[in-house]
């Protein structure tokens, strides 16, 4: 039977954008189809060009909670964004009827969530009749055996709760990690958790993934941080750098220096220079590293400051054995490291091999939730779990000393 599937995506990361767009084809191969996309408004980026030009379906917007940003753009300020959030509940509240609405009217099979509040929000007040699936990294805080960074216990919290608001009533949540994961923890969420491969976008796999050129890549997804970058490029010109950023209105390429190069962001640019690049420098984003460890490219990942979300995924990046993390982009980290960390890349192909293998329990977990059964697959002519693949034996056994 074929699905129809309404999707609603955060607008606040590009991640969770990227990620719906891979799975949307992954439906669309498996005979299912896209009725309409809801998008949370950001007030701090628009839709890029990428998402809408590759969307033949009807694209429509709500009002959803964003951070607040300092005026440098490169510090989360938690206690605004709350403060925001707060002023904005009455008109957020009634957003809630919209999405209700917009619901009714595409009349799909199922809804799937890319981590946009307002879908948990709208669940939990109004109850649609549609089965509920929701994507994302986040979920794995749910997750019993996720191992947070160490101190921080209210942000955990916060954390934590803000995953689970995401997903009231929820069927299925795909939990997207780095590595694979023991299955146990699973029913800690009612059952619906589920840990699943990173969701990453086709043109990745079209990339060559033996070719190494003498430049570093560098990814910011707050401008602000392009300081930063200048003042190391500055004590180190003879490193060659280019650099992506989000600049509305500047030009497409702006060269600082011989060595310096500034772009604005282009998604199929981007690819093709991370395939060829030394290593990747970037904010803490989830897929950035996930590409980056599929193509073979060790990774130094700053977390945005005042992002707990952000400082998980720097510690998950060191426990997946991709690379390192610092608190400023000082460029030099991953320099030293370089070598160790290309020797670390042993489980390349495990890695592919799990993201490839995870693409099929993809349509299959959403199958699941639409028909209210329990989904197995067969691989090798043999009946096999959903959940089939989970190393009970893989970076959880890490330690604390193995993550400073």
């Amino acid at each position: 039977m074929s699905l129809r599937c309404l999707f609603v995506v955060q607008g606040e990361g590009r991640g969770h954008m990227t990620q719906a767009l891979a799975l949307r084809r992954l439906l669309i191969a498996a005979g299912h189809s896209i009725t309409g996309v809801v998008m949370g408004r950001s007030d701090r980026r628009d839709v890029p060009d990428f998402v809408q030009d590759r969307l033949d379906e009807p694209i429509s917007f709500i009002k959803s909670p964003n951070f607040v940003a300092d005026p440098d753009e490169r510090t989360v300020r938690p206690f605004a964004t709350a403060i925001r959030g707060l002023r904005d509940t009455r008109q957020l509240y009634r957003e809630t009827r919209s999405l209700r609405d917009r619901i009714e009217a595409h009349d799909p099979d199922v809804v799937i969530n890319f981590f946009e509040p307002m879908v948990g929000w709208t669940y939990l007040r109004h109850a649609p009749d549609p089965p509920l699936v929701c994507v994302g990294h986040q979920y794995m805080f749910l997750h019993s055996g996720y191992r947070f960074p160490p101190g921080r216990r209210l942000s955990r919290w916060m954390a934590r709760a803000f995953a689970r608001s995401t997903a009231w009533r929820a069927d299925r949540c795909l939990a997207l990690s780095l590595y694979p994961v023991d299955p146990v923890g699973e029913a800690d969420a009612g059952s619906t958790l589920r840990v699943m491969p990173p969701l990453l976008r086709q043109e990745l796999f079209a990339q060559p993934v033996d070719r190494t050129e003498p430049f570093f890549l560098v990814y910011l997804v707050n401008r602000g941080y392009a300081e930063q970058v200048v003042r190391w490029h500055e004590q180190h010109p003879e490193v060659r750098l280019h650099c992506f950023w989000d600049r509305p209105g500047e030009e497409l390429v702006e060269e600082y220096d011989e060595t310096l190069t500034f772009h604005q962001l282009d998604g199929q640019k981007f690819l093709s220079m991370m395939a060829r690049c030394r290593g990747l420098v970037s904010t803490a984003g989830f897929e950035s590293v996930a590409e980056a460890m599929y193509l073979g490219k060790p990774v130094q990942v700053v977390p945005v400051e005042g992002h707990f979300e952000q400082w998980c995924n720097a510690f998950d990046t060191v426990r997946a054995g991709a690379g390192v993390r610092s608190e400023r982009f000082n460029l030099s980290l991953l320099d030293e490291h370089l070598t160790s960390l290309e020797a670390a890349q042993h489980n390349l192909e495990s890695f592919r091999s799990w993201l490839h293998r995870g693409r099929d329990r993809f349509v299959a977990e959403i199958e699941a939730a639409a028909g209210g059964k329990q989904v197995f697959q067969r691989e090798n002519g043999e009946v096999i779990s959903p959940t089939a693949g989970a190393d009970q034996t893989g970076p959880w056994a890490k330690t604390e000393s193995q993550l400073a």
